[in-house]
Order: C-alpha cells, then sequence, then structure tokens
C-alpha cells in the first residue's frame, strides 16, 4: 500500500516540476525564451478607441517574409510594430494560401474559396470586353453599380462555391457590414504584374454584392520603371493622394503596395541575389510610404493594421504564417491573441474583420468565423516574433516523421506481439521493455518542450533519450520497489496531463503530440492526442491502483471515482481543456469502467443511463459556455450559438465537417491503421490463446474493467469527434500493450 502512495507523490511532483516555468521556444535568446503569458478569457485589452472611432486602414504587403522580421524591418515598420502590438497570423483559407483566397478570407471573416479571380476587381468606369466593367458587373448580376465604385465581377461565382462549403462562409461579408452601418469602404493600388490584373484587395473590403465604394485600384496607381521587374512598380504617390480625397464616410480603408507580389511572380526568371537586391528596395519605399501614411491619420481616432495575407517564399523555403502589425486608438504595445486562440502571438486571418467592426462600434451578427483580437502585454519585437515562429515551425516540421516513427514502432510491436502469441514463443522479458516505452513516449513529448532542440534530428534525439530514460525509471521502480510498471507510466502521464491543463497547456501547447497553430486546428485546451492520453492513462492507472490495493479497495474505488471527475472536469471545462468532444468520451468511459468496478452488471437500462448522463453533462458544458460573454465562450459555446441562430443547417454543416475529417483521416493517417490494429489484436487475444483473456479477467478483474472504460471510451471518441480516429488510438496504447504483456506472461507461467 506503501508503494501506492509513494508512486502517487512522485507522479505529482514530476507532473508540477513539468508544469513549472519552462523554455520551450528552441533556438531563442534566454530573454526570448520566456512562455508568454496563458491566455483565459479576461486576458488581454480590447482595441476600442477612447472616444469616437475614426477610420480603419489595412495596408496589405503581400509575401512580406519573416527573414524580414529577423533581419530588422526598417526604420517605419519597425517603430509601428514596437509602439504597437503584433502577431504571428495563421493564414488558412477554403483552398490553398494564395492571394485570391487569403484576401477574401480576410474580407469575409471566415476561410473562403476565391481561386481565379485576381483580376476581375475593377473600377467602374474601367474599359472590360463588351464596354466597362460596369456594363459587365450589369449583364452579371442584374444590378447596376454605383458612380464612382469599385466591382469585383466574380462576384456571382465567389458565391456559389463558397454556398457549398459545409461552414458559413460569405464573401464580403466585412463590406457588407459595414454598409448596413451607413460606412463606405475603399480599395486602393494593385498588384498587377506581367501576368495579368492582380486586383484581390478588392475582394477585402467588398460587400457581399461585390462593391466597394470607392477607390483607385487601375493602371493609375502604377508607375513605369524600367530597372524594376516587369517594367513598372506601386505609384505610391498617386496612392497617397487618393487616399487623401476620400470622403469621411470612408471608414474602412485597404491599401495593396504590391511591388513585393510582382517580384514574387517574377522571381523564378531572375538571379537570386537582383532579386533579393530590389526586394529589399521595394522593402524600403514601404516603409517609407508607412511612415507618410501614418502622418496622414489621427491615432487617437484611428487604426492601422500591416497585414501580410499571402506568406512569403523565397524560393528555398516558404512561410506558413504571416506577421500582422496593430497600431492606433486603443492598442497599446504588446502581443495579438484572440478568443480563438488564446494564444499571446497568435491571431487567424478570419479574426480581422471582426476587430475591425469591434473598433467601430458594428454588431458583427453571425456573420465571421474568427473573433476580435486583444492586446496582451508585454509587448516583444518583431525579432522576438521571428524567433517564435521558428520554433513552432521546428515543431510543425518535425511532427510527421517523428510521430510516424512512433506510430510505426506500435504497428511492429503489436504485429511481433501476435506472432509471439500464435505461435505460443516466450518472448515477454524481450516485448514488455518496449510495450512500456511504447507507452512512455506520450509523457516524453510532453516533456520534451523543456528542453532546447535545433531541428528534426535533435528532436528525434532528445524523444528516443527522454523514452528511454522514463522506460528506464519505470523498470527500475519495478525492481527496486516492486511499483507496477504500468500503474507507474499511467499515473505519471495523467498527473502530467493534468498539471499542465491546469497550468494553461504550456507544455502541451509546445509538443509534438500536441495541437500545431500553423495547422490552425486547435489552438489552446486540450488536443484529441492528449485527450485519448489523458482518459486512456487516467483509467488503466486508477484501475491498476483498484487492482493493487486489496484491504482498502473501497477507498481506492472512491479515489478512483474523484480522479475522473477532476479529469472531466479538466476536459471539459472551457477555462481548461475545452474539449466537448472528449467529455462526451470521457463520461460514458468513466461511468463504465467505475460501474464495472463497483460490481454493476450492465442492462440495457444502464447503457442508457451512461449516455442520459453523458449528454446531461454535454448540456451543462454548453449552457454553462453560453452564459458568458462571447468574447469569453470557447468553440464549445461558438458552436453552439452558430446553432441556435442558424438551426439545422448549421448542425448538419457541423457535423458533415467532423464525418469527412474522420473518413480524411481514416483514409490517409497512420492513426487510422494503428487503431484498426489495436482493435484487431484485442479480438485476436479474446480467442487466442484459449482461455488466456478469462484467465486475466479472472486474476485482475479491476485492471480487466478499466481496459474496458479504456474500449469504450476509444469507441466513442472516434464516432463523436473530429479527429476522434486520433483519440481513439492514443486512448488504446494504454489499453492494448497492458494486456499483451499479461498474455504473454500468462504463456510462459
Amino acid at each position: 500500500m506503501g508503494r501506492v502512495f509513494f508512486l502517487l507523490v512522485t507522479a505529482m511532483i514530476s507532473a508540477l516540476f513539468l508544469a513549472a516555468p519552462l523554455r520551450p521556444v528552441r533556438g531563442m535568446t534566454p530573454a526570448a525564451r520566456e512562455v508568454p503569458p496563458v491566455f483565459r478569457g479576461e486576458a488581454g485589452v480590447d482595441v476600442k478607441p477612447p472616444g469616437e472611432p475614426g477610420r480603419v486602414v489595412i495596408v496589405s504587403i503581400d509575401y512580406l517574409q519573416i527573414r524580414d522580421l529577423e533581419e530588422g524591418l526598417p526604420a517605419n515598420l519597425a517603430g509601428l510594430a514596437s509602439g504597437g502590438a503584433v502577431a504571428l497570423m495563421n493564414v488558412n483559407t477554403g483552398g490553398g494560401a494564395v492571394p485570391e483566397n487569403t484576401h477574401a478570407t480576410i474580407g469575409a471573416g471566415a476561410r473562403t474559396l476565391a481561386r481565379g479571380s485576381a483580376a476581375l476587381g475593377l473600377g467602374a468606369a474601367e474599359k472590360a470586353p463588351g464596354g466597362t466593367a460596369a456594363d459587365e458587373y450589369r449583364r452579371r448580376t442584374g444590378r447596376e453599380p454605383p458612380s464612382g465604385s469599385l466591382v469585383y465581377l466574380d462576384i456571382a461565382r465567389l458565391m456559389a462555391i463558397n454556398g457549398k462549403l459545409h461552414y458559413n462562409a460569405v464573401p464580403g461579408a466585412l463590406g457588407t457590414k459595414l454598409r448596413e452601418a451607413g460606412y463606405g469602404t475603399a480599395a486602393l493600388g494593385n498588384s498587377d504584374g506581367p501576368g495579368g490584373p492582380a486586383r484581390q484587395i478588392v475582394s477585402m473590403v467588398m460587400d457581399r454584392r461585390g462593391i466597394v465604394t470607392a477607390g483607385s485600384v487601375g493602371g493609375e496607381t502604377l508607375r513605369v520603371d524600367g530597372d524594376f521587374a516587369g517594367g513598372f512598380r506601386t505609384n505610391y504617390e498617386a496612392i497617397l493622394e487618393a487616399f487623401k480625397g476620400l470622403p469621411p464616410d470612408i471608414r474602412l480603408v485597404a491599401i495593396d503596395l504590391g511591388d513585393l507580389a510582382r517580384l514574387q511572380s517574377a522571381r523564378d526568371y531572375m538571379e537570386m541575389e537582383n532579386w533579393r537586391a530590389m526586394r529589399s528596395g521595394a522593402i524600403r519605399r514601404a516603409d517609407d510610404f508607412a511612415g507618410r501614411l501614418a502622418q496622414l491619420m489621427d491615432f487617437s481616432r484611428d487604426l492601422l493594421l500591416v497585414v501580410c495575407p499571402t506568406p512569403g517564399d523565397d524560393g528555398i523555403k516558404k512561410d506558413r504564417m504571416a506577421p500582422v502589425i496593430l497600431y492606433g486608438a486603443g492598442v497599446d504595445r504588446g502581443l495579438l491573441s484572440s478568443p480563438g486562440t488564446r494564444r499571446p502571438g497568435i491571431i487567424m486571418n478570419v479574426d480581422i474583420a471582426p476587430t475591425v467592426t469591434d473598433f467601430l462600434g458594428i454588431s458583427p451578427g453571425g456573420f465571421f468565423a474568427g473573433r476580435p483580437v486583444r492586446v496582451t502585454p508585454p509587448g516583444t519585437g518583431p525579432a522576438e516574433l521571428a524567433l517564435m515562429y521558428r520554433a513552432l515551425e521546428i515543431n510543425h516540421e518535425a511532427r510527421p516523421f517523428l510521430l510516424k516513427g512512433y506510430l510505426f514502432l506500435q504497428l511492429i510491436l503489436l504485429s511481433v506481439a501476435l506472432v509471439f502469441i500464435f505461435f505460443k514463443k516466450k518472448g515477454g522479458k524481450f516485448l514488455k521493455p518496449f510495450l512500456i516505452a511504447v507507452m512512455a513516449v506520450p509523457l516524453a513529448c510532453l516533456a520534451l518542450p523543456v528542453f532546447p532542440a535545433g531541428g528534426t534530428l535533435a528532436l528525434g534525439a532528445e524523444l528516443i533519450i527522454i523514452a528511454a530514460g522514463l522506460t528506464g525509471l519505470i523498470i527500475y521502480l519495478h525492481r527496486k520497489r516492486g511499483i507496477d510498471p504500468f500503474l507507474s507510466v499511467c499515473l505519471a502521464t495523467s498527473a502530467a496531463v493534468a498539471a499542465d491543463l491546469a497550468a494553461g497547456s504550456p507544455l502541451q501547447s509546445a509538443s509534438i503530440l500536441g495541437y500545431d497553430p500553423i495547422v490552425g486546428a486547435r489552438f489552446y485546451g486540450l488536443g484529441n492526442e492528449y485527450m485519448g492520453v489523458l482518459i486512456g492513462a487516467t483509467l488503466v492507472g486508477t484501475a491498476t491502483a483498484v487492482q493493487l490495493a486489496h484491504n482498502r479497495r473501497k477507498m481506492f474505488l472512491a479515489g478512483a471515482g474523484a480522479a475522473y471527475l477532476i479529469t472531466l472536469y479538466l476536459v471539459a471545462s472551457p477555462q481548461a481543456g475545452s474539449n466537448a468532444g472528449g467529455a462526451i468520451a470521457a463520461v460514458p468511459a468513466f461511468l463504465t469502467a467505475l460501474l464495472l468496478m463497483w460490481g454493476v452488471r450492465f442492462s440495457r437500462a444502464t447503457v442508457l443511463s451512461v449516455a442520459a448522463a453523458t449528454v446531461l453533462a454535454v448540456t451543462l458544458l454548453v449552457l454553462y459556455d453560453l452564459s458568458r460573454p462571447a468574447w469569453q465562450q470557447s468553440h464549445i459555446g461558438r458552436a453552439a450559438d452558430l446553432v441556435l441562430s442558424g438551426g439545422l443547417d448549421e448542425l448538419a454543416g457541423i457535423l458533415s465537417r467532423k464525418v469527412e475529417m474522420n473518413i480524411k483521416l481514416i483514409k490517409h493517417t497512420v492513426w487510422s491503421r494503428v487503431l484498426l490494429v489495436s482493435l484487431g489484436v484485442l479480438v485476436i487475444l479474446f480467442y487466442r490463446p484459449v482461455g488466456a483473456v478469462e484467465g486475466i479477467r479472472n486474476r485482475c478483474p479491476y485492471l480487466f474493467k478499466g481496459l474496458a472504460g479504456v474500449v469504450t471510451g476509444s469507441i466513442v471518441a472516434f464516432l463523436f469527434n473530429d479527429s476522434g480516429v486520433v483519440a481513439a488510438a492514443t486512448a488504446m496504447v494504454f489499453g492494448v500493450p497492458p494486456l499483451i504483456c499479461m498474455v504473454l506472461e500468462n504463456m510462459e507461467t
């Protein structure tokens, strides 16, 4: 009994150590390694002007690179960054990260498709086939555009293709909200090049009719330059004059400084040294423009966003996120975040539209997928932001290689174990350390951010060393102190993940088994990988403890129930795990194991009671999250709010996305192979060797019931989660290896 308590104390101390302040961002200077403060809803400051809001100006510098931040921005851009708030921006769209999609996504406030429409943003009076752009717009839409406006001729196609998406994406939603509020929008500049017109800036501020109130996006915003790629470049003086002439009711202006985009299209035809020299000159001119533009703005009322909608690409390495600078009224020095990311220094491109409407005091309605950004002190410079990106990039690049290696190791071990079992070979002592190592890898991945690393190979070496060290420690505790190895690895893993969640997930957010801000499926809380780990490790750890408790079994059963309640809270709470799908899996998994361990016989009524308890728990969670202010709500409350406002169509869209994600993962990821093989192994073990599983059930009934809870949780996670196959597979990591070990040991006795 003392050994069990010793292990529990050791696990908690280890978890608290792991959740302590750490240095997860690799390759940084000591000052830049500190983890930014965790966003907890109330953290951060709204971007609000002190009085009546003025104008919002968005300066688009497509293809600005992270390397430009590392090497140092010119004086004006650097001053805006140091005096305002900065962030890295996730640039996901409804398709690829190409300019048409990235600009339209910002204007929609939702991930949008617009590829192939860059040339179709024109001034109403500009020439078009068959007359003017106004004539063509009237032929396509049946509407007469206002005089002096800009038109997006492809608006009908954009509305049609985005209407087929399984979520609400309305091109021009931002411009529509301003028009409904009585405000106008304007677009200035273009990215035209030798390949033809590139007027995607229009899609950033148009309304859903494809109309922009005013602006200048034609050849008048270009100047001839025989020394520049393509022979012409941005006419900054013309854009500034057009900006000065905008009427006061224009409250949103988008400006395209297209020189970097023109150079991007010409890169493959130029010598790299010459291309880089031209690019440096273009950035200096853009910096000069930013300084002159700032002088025309009233920063007691106005807001300036410098944004790179499409990530940079120098032909050697393409950036996967883009920088954003926010400066002006209501903006303190700091890092940008949003309730959608809860990661200081990271926002999404869909957060820009609601930020604009929030600043101008316009209700966003149900248009936008993003949330208004907030400023979280302390501030940081562009160079430190670049270092943050490099750390994320290392994880992003290492993740597929290391996880595939781990998953293939599982497949090999499961296959070898089946061979041993089928042919009745004695190999338990040989395989057991490897099976323990498989169970120790999630804990090793959680600890990995504590250690510095410089790339995939370094991360891989560290992961192997940490996992081997944990395995050795577990085996040592078993041999020297008699502590069950499954008890050690499961309780230590469960305690560490729980402590990390309670601390705001600093380890999980930097782990290769955690979530990836570059991919952008999740930014905070409990990811599906560690959701499965937490459920599986908690069940097997507590069941093993109950099995070993002997004379104090009732007390340990009560302790297991308390552990399940605490874990469920950490999984589901919007302040911690914020994983509704995890709650749906955890409730039946924990109830199944606990009821079985208490001796309850399962019947149809018992199953229905467990299902009812699951529905009740999720309903209470949703109601609680909906009761909080909108800017504090997690994605759980947001999804529920969308269903309440959008009805069955919105619910059908959510369910459709989840099904599509699971089908995609089943077809294309190794996780599905691991899950299927794990389930296959379980089925086989019930029949071969004959009586082996029945013997384990009789010899270790409580552990066996804990494993039943793991299987239940895996199946429910798979059925009711997007990427549920991942959660199911990680839960089975703690279900199948112990059973294999016990079967092999039983064969050797």
